[in-house]
């Protein structure tokens, strides 16, 4: 039998963006000044996960199947900002020089964007009390710069695709993609 308290339809969400050396929240602690909102995402779109590997069949004469090889590991998460605001612009054009007033306008040059640039990522979702946290461990890059759709009809949007960078292998050859936690938020440690 099912446990209906392992499913959830998350009613909000948020991406956070902060540098390679931000301390990674515990447990249901807040972010901290160093992470970024990307800001008003697409939630019918929500986050999507996809897990690449490659795998190539090894065949015995007569064709008898006698192992498969499976590596190269790769996992990248996409999302739908609708805003354009700074943390926006750091992910799709890293190294830009464009100023945000904070009341929707901006101005500046939009350079060709840093590919090479990296940073630390987090996913949250919520629903009534519970939170559900997934931070990425060592960092992450963008990995695709999707199609941007402006129209009458619907709200501006963008698609970034990022991908997670695990930690280098501990002594048992793990190595961590993510930080997650599902549960109720925690106030801040006592400083």
């Amino acid at each position: 039998m099912g446990n209906a308290k392992n499913a959830a339809v998350w009613a909000y969400a948020d991406v956070y963006v902060a540098p390679l050396d931000a301390a990674i929240p515990q447990g249901g602690e807040p972010f901290g000044p160093e992470w970024e909102q990307v800001g008003l995402l697409d939630g019918e779109e929500g986050f999507t996960e996809a897990m690449e590997v490659e795998t190539e069949d090894l065949y015995a004469w007569g064709g008898v199947l006698v192992a498969s090889t499976h590596n190269n590991f790769k996992l990248t998460r996409k999302f739908l900002p609708f805003e354009d605001n700074k943390v926006v612009y750091d992910l799709m054009y890293p190294g830009h020089s464009v100023s945000f007033d904070g009341d929707g306008g901006y101005s500046g040059a939009i350079n060709v964007p840093d590919l090479q640039a990296k940073f630390k990522i987090a996913f949250e979702t919520r629903s009534g009390n519970i939170i559900k946290r997934t931070v990425s461990a060592n960092y992450a890059m963008v990995a695709e710069r999707g199609e941007a759709t402006e129209n009458a009809t619907e709200l501006a949007k963008r698609e970034i695709t990022v991908a997670i960078y695990p930690t280098d292998a501990d002594a048992d050859g793990k190595s961590t993609l993510f930080h997650t936690y599902k549960g109720e938020p925690t106030a801040a440690p006592a400083e």
